[in-house]
């Protein structure tokens, strides 16, 4: 991966902690003010642009490393089949 996709999957990690950090401070009742649901949203946007531009990047790679072990899954199913006849 670069260096701009480890950023922003940082970011996008850090804006969930965020998240997660203003659901446990407003645990049980999820009361947020106003301030806190621009909070949220604001939070919630950053992951969520963070974590597409994640994928689109890098959704080439993403997509032939699930063909490789798509393969090499395979590759063993084949492998046992021949070694049971």
């Amino acid at each position: 991966m670069d260096e701009n996709t480890i950023n922003r999957t940082k970011a996008a990690i850090n804006a969930l902690i965020d998240i997660e950090q203003l659901w446990i401070e407003n645990t049980p009742n999820y009361n947020l003010s106003a301030q806190e649901l621009l909070v949220l949203k604001k939070r919630l946007e950053r992951a969520s642009e963070n974590v597409s531009r994640i994928y689109e990047d890098n959704k080439l790679k993403l997509q032939a490393a699930e063909e490789e072990i798509k393969k090499m899954h395979f590759g063993k199913k084949e492998n046992k089949n021949i070694k049971r006849r």
